[in-house]
């Protein structure tokens, strides 16, 4: 699958070197024009389509992997209120995906303090949830949430109860059960 996606992406390049050449020839080659958009068009399909494959792979695994542990695990009740929230919060770049005219002089800004960097906040949470499983004191993770730790203590209040599942076989192998927060 990687090499049909090179491919993919390969042939994207050389057709639009190609697509690229009908303009560099004099009258505007009709037939470099075509046949580097016809190459650079398979490359893009290509490329688009093995990524689009290979990401509901990854997805229909995860659900298996979900699907068997939440028909086969040990199911753990989680009261919510007995959660640990760990949040941290900072700022990062926002990284444009484009070149506006400003950006040329965005050293000289720096230089006499103006600074024209975009930023956003990032909240992110975990839970942490000790108990005993069998006899065995445990400790699970949630996996990381994308809220402050205040919105997430209004909506665990409001929910109550979840539940982890936990492989039979293998204790550090389990889902922390939090679908609910995408509702």
């Amino acid at each position: 699958m990687k090499h049909i996606k090179s491919i993919g992406i390969g042939l994207l390049a050389i057709g639009g070197f190609i697509f690229f050449l009908g303009f560099k020839v004099k009258n505007y080659n009709l037939f470099f024009l075509l046949t580097g958009g016809i190459i650079a068009a398979i490359g893009f399909v290509l490329s688009t389509f093995i990524e689009k494959r290979e990401e509901k792979i990854i997805n229909n695994e995860f659900l298996n992997w979900k699907s068997d542990l939440i028909n086969k695990g040990i199911k753990v009740e989680v009261d919510l209120d007995k959660c640990e929230i760990k949040s941290n919060s900072y700022r990062e770049e926002v990284i444009k995906d484009y070149y506006s005219p400003s950006d040329k002089y965005m050293a000289l800004d720096a230089l006499v303090g103006k600074d024209n960097r975009e930023f956003q906040n990032v909240n992110q949470s975990i839970l942490v949830y000790k108990t005993e499983v069998h006899g065995n004191s445990r400790t699970f993770y949630s996996p990381i949430i994308a809220k402050d730790e205040i919105s997430l203590t209004f909506l665990l209040g409001n929910k109550k109860k979840t539940l982890i599942y936990v492989d039979r076989l293998d204790k550090d192998n389990y889902y922390f059960d939090l679908e609910f927060l995408n509702e």
